[in-house]
Order: structure tokens, then C-alpha cells, then sequence
């Protein structure tokens, strides 16, 4: 809903002209300016020449339409209250809130450190599966991941990571802290290979066995 505009022109002019909008003028110019032999123009194109302190005038109208509008809502608002007052009395409705994901929520914030945008780039990398992640994925977005930040970004990801880790191993460990597995899990099958490894080495030699003879 806009204000209603009207147009008119002198015949021997080119220039359209508003109306007398303020003080309900249909015959004179919003400007004030002399016309000898208005006339209504009922459509204005955008070719047409209008008025410019025509124009200029147009925000006091504008300004006194809506006041009034707002002036006539307020009143049949009232009278709606008076003719039902239960409407009036009736507790409103508590807003319901509506729960964000955390997903969501962390995109929100900006990161803090570059641990978080690490955690921020594995949950847009989680919301496509369910259940299991493949470890390919995984690896493939954590060295992207890697491959954008800065030699001073990757250094403060390590000292956040922590020197008994690596990315795809907070990864891997991140993942299954949000309940979901990783399919074909190489980081946990070296570690059992390497636990293995340690287990063989770490057994003692078998010594040798002396036999005991008579000396010819």
C-alpha cells in the first residue's frame, strides 16, 4: 500500500506537475506554481518530465499520509479492544524457542582459534553422511583443510593439536566423540600395527640352547 499520487498539467506545458496533496488541492500544483488551464493527466510514464519541486515536496506528504493512516489503524484498534475486552485479557502465548544445531550455532561465532575452524570445516564434512564417514573424506578434507591456512596458522594448529597428535588424528578422535564412526579407519589400524610392532620387540630374545657332551 502506497500513498496515492495525482497528476496534472498545464495545456500549454510539458512539464507534469503533483497535486495540491497537502491541502487537498485537486486543481493546483504541489509546488504552488500558477496554472493557467490545468488539466488531469491520468497515467505518467518514465519519459515524462515532472516537476522537481514537486517532487522535493513529496516526503511532507508522504509523512501526513501515514500519520494519518497510523492515527486511523490506532483508532479501530481501540475499538476492536472496546467491543472485545477477552481479547484484551488473555495472557499471550510464551514464545517457543526453537533449538539451533550446534553446527549451525558454531557458524554463528567466528573461530576462535584455528583448532575451531579445523572442528567447524569437520562439521560442514559430517552433516553429508550418517552413521560412518569414510576415511578417505576425512583425510581429504583435513589436508585441504591444512593446505589453506598460513606456515604461521599451521604451526599454531600443531601447538593447539598438541606434539602426541596429528590433524587426522584429532580428527578421527573428533568424529567419534560426535558418535560416528570412520569407515576403513587407517589411523586405527596403524596404531594396532605399531602396537604389535612393539609388542614383537619388546619380547626377549629366545637364548640359545647349550648342548652338553662327553669331550673326546
Amino acid at each position: 500500500m502506497e500513498p496515492p499520487h495525482s497528476y496534472l498539467r498545464d495545456r500549454s506545458a510539458v512539464v507534469i506537475h503533483h497535486a495540491d496533496y497537502l491541502n487537498g488541492r485537486d486543481d493546483r500544483a504541489l509546488c504552488s506554481a500558477e496554472l493557467q488551464d490545468a488539466t488531469a493527466v491520468p497515467r505518467v510514464d518514465a519519459t515524462d518530465a515532472v516537476c522537481g519541486d514537486c517532487a522535493a515536496r513529496l516526503t511532507a506528504y508522504h509523512l501526513q499520509w501515514w500519520r494519518a493512516k497510523a492515527l486511523a489503524l490506532s483508532a479501530e484498534l481501540e475499538a476492536l479492544r472496546a467491543k472485545h475486552p477477552e481479547l484484551v485479557e488473555a495472557p499471550a502465548a510464551p514464545a517457543v524457542e526453537v533449538p539451533v544445531p550446534a553446527s549451525e550455532a558454531d557458524r554463528t561465532e567466528p573461530p576462535a582459534t584455528v583448532l575451531d575452524s579445523a572442528r567447524r570445516e569437520l562439521a560442514g564434512l559430517l552433516e553429508q553422511f550418517e552413521g560412518a564417514v569414510p576415511f578417505y573424506r576425512l583425510k581429504n578434507a583435513m589436508q585441504d583443510f591444512s593446505d589453506r591456512l598460513s606456515d604461521d596458522d599451521r604451526l599454531r594448529l600443531a601447538q593447539e593439536i598438541g606434539p602426541d597428535s596429528s590433524l587426522i588424528r584429532w580428527a578421527t578422535a573428533e568424529v567419534e566423540r560426535r558418535g560416528l564412526s570412520v569407515a576403513n579407519n587407517r589411523v586405527q589400524k596403524n596404531e594396532v600395527m605399531m602396537w604389535q610392532e612393539w609388542l614383537q620387540e619388546s619380547q626377549p630374545a629366545p637364548k640359545p640352547k647349550r648342548r652338553f657332551g662327553r669331550s673326546r
